[in-house]
């Protein structure tokens, strides 16, 4: 296939910032008397922080907001971001190579701030055109509004385009906005991104295969 641009996802793709998001989700919901693990996290990967505050208010009928949750988690979740969040490996020097030829966006069911962040320690944005947030978009992954704006963004021809994801929920985005995608199982299995047109082990490992393929 031709490759005009590549629009990625945030979190457990380019950035390995899902365990800071468990780690503010679970200290959040203990202080609720909620004590989950990282299973139980695991089903949360790519969903919007409005969806599992709502669903966890609701299942535990918990005597608070779910807005509350959510502005907690946030703040804890800004914190450790600005101080922990890292690339995973390679994906850097490969943006940085890829920024050259082909057009390349974010797309992420993350908020703005929450972005924000991220790009506080990291400097994403300078290798990208656009970044698409939750703020964006009415409808979240996994509808295809932000992998359409993000593509329209960057005016990039979807039949011409690649996503990048590690979740069933953006994997389905992607594919409904009709690009290729290529799923990358640093957050969940590869079982459960049998939907993408490929699976990789790595970010790295899936960077590496659209450069080959330029």
């Amino acid at each position: 296939m031709k490759i005009d641009g590549i629009i990625f996802d945030l979190d457990g793709t380019l950035v390995n910032s899902e365990p800071l998001h468990m780690e503010a989700w679970l200290e959040v919901l203990a202080r609720q008397g909620l004590h989950f693990d990282h299973q139980w996290f695991d089903q949360w990967i790519g969903k919007s922080d409005r969806f599992l505050a709502e669903s966890v208010v609701k299942n535990h009928n918990l005597a608070v907001e779910y807005k509350t949750l959510q502005i907690e988690k946030a703040q804890s979740y800004h914190q450790l971001a600005s101080e922990r969040a890292q690339f995973f490996p390679k994906v850097e020097e490969y943006i940085l190579q890829l920024s050259k030829y082909l057009k390349l966006g974010i797309a992420t069911n993350s908020s703005r701030k929450d972005a924000d962040a991220v790009f506080s320690r990291l400097p994403l944005p300078d290798y990208v055109s656009t970044v698409v947030t939750a703020d964006d978009v009415p409808n979240l992954k996994p509808a295809p509004d932000m992998y359409l704006l993000a593509a329209e963004r960057i005016n990039l021809n979807i039949e011409n385009g690649i996503a990048i994801e590690d979740s069933p929920a953006g994997l389905q985005a992607a594919k409904s906005a009709g690009l290729f995608t290529l799923a990358v199982s640093n957050s969940q299995s590869a079982e459960k991104l049998k939907e993408a047109d490929m699976v990789f082990p790595t970010s790295g490992e899936a960077i590496e295969w659209v450069m080959a393929n330029l």
